[in-house]
């Protein structure tokens, strides 16, 4: 197999999985790792830059979602939303995790 296919396809089983969608990376890189037929290192930094990638859309997505927070179709309402936001806030100030 074209090795350029097999660090492009953990690269996106990595950004899936570091992302909202229902993804697992840790098998295949495991897989990969057990064949032998590839550099460690390389796969390793493959898999990491996709999940930070992922990550990032995280990130993204929860900074620009506060936009929308007063459209009929968003799934809470602004109240429940407020509520939220603090009990996160007041549990980090506390050193809680949510």
């Amino acid at each position: 197999m074209d090795a350029f296919a097999v660090y492009g396809g953990l690269f996106a089983a990595a950004f899936a999985a570091a992302t909202i969608l229902p993804a697992q990376s840790e098998g295949v890189l495991a897989g990969l790792l057990a064949t032998d037929s590839f550099s460690p290192a390389m796969l390793v930094l493959v898999a990491s830059t996709g999940n930070i990638l992922g990550s990032t859309v995280n990130w993204a997505l929860g900074r620009g979602i506060e936009r929308f927070r007063d459209r009929p179709w968003f799934p809470m309402p602004p109240a429940a939303l407020d509520r939220a936001t603090a009990a996160g806030i007041a549990a980090m100030e506390d050193g809680r995790s949510c």
